[in-house]
C-alpha cells in the first residue's frame, strides 16, 4: 500500500510512550519495555494503519504487543489509531509497543529471549511478480528467521485476499 508522506508522524512518534526509534537496543529484552513484563509477546509485522493491533491491545490487556512497519506515515496512523481506542476505553496504552524496522533483518531486533508467542501477519505485500517472492513475509527464508525468537509452540496468524502469494 502506498501512502503520502507525513511530516507530522515523526515527531509524533518520537513524543509517543509507546514507540521506540532504537529497537536494536532492546534485542533479547523486549519483555522489560513494557509495564508488566510476566506477559506474553505477540508480534504483528506489517502494521500498517493499525488499526488491528489497536483493537487487539486494547482487547487483550493481559498480553504484551510488539508492531513493525518500516514506513513512518504507517506507523504516525497506527500511534493515532491506538490513542483513539485506548482514549474511547479511558486507559492508558501499556502493553503496545510500536517500532520502525525492516523485517527483513528481524534477527537484529529479536532473538530467543524475547520468546514470542504469536506473530500476526495480515494483508502483507504479495508481491505477486515471481521473481520478488524472496521478498514476501511469507517466504520460506522469512519463515526460517521467525523461528529464532518465536516460541518452540508458537503459532503464525496470516490473513491474505490474494492466493497467488503462499
Amino acid at each position: 500500500m502506498r501512502i503520502r508522506y507525513k511530516k507530522w508522524a515523526r515527531p509524533e512518534l518520537e513524543a509517543s510512550k509507546f514507540y521506540e526509534d532504537e529497537p536494536e537496543k532492546w534485542k533479547g529484552r523486549w519483555k522489560e519495555h513494557f509495564a508488566k513484563q510476566d506477559q506474553p509477546l505477540m508480534l504483528e509485522l506489517g502494521c500498517g494503519k493499525g488499526q488491528f493491533i489497536s483493537k487487539l491491545a486494547l482487547e487483550n490487556q493481559n498480553v504484551n504487543y510488539l508492531a513493525i512497519d518500516l514506513v513512518d506515515a504507517m506507523l504516525g496512523l497506527a500511534k493515532r489509531n491506538i490513542e483513539e481506542e485506548y482514549q474511547n476505553a479511558k486507559i492508558e496504552p501499556q502493553n503496545v509497543m510500536l517500532t520502525r524496522f525492516d523485517i527483513e533483518r528481524i534477527g537484529l531486533i529479536l532473538d530467543q529471549k524475547d520468546m514470542v508467542e504469536r506473530i500476526y501477519i495480515n494483508f502483507c505485500n504479495p508481491w505477486p511478480k515471481g521473481k520478488h517472492r524472496k521478498k514476501r513475509l511469507t517466504h520460506t527464508r522469512q519463515l526460517e528467521k521467525y523461528k529464532q525468537f518465536l516460541k518452540e509452540d508458537g503459532e503464525i496468524y496470516f490473513k491474505t485476499d490474494d492466493d497467488r502469494i503462499i
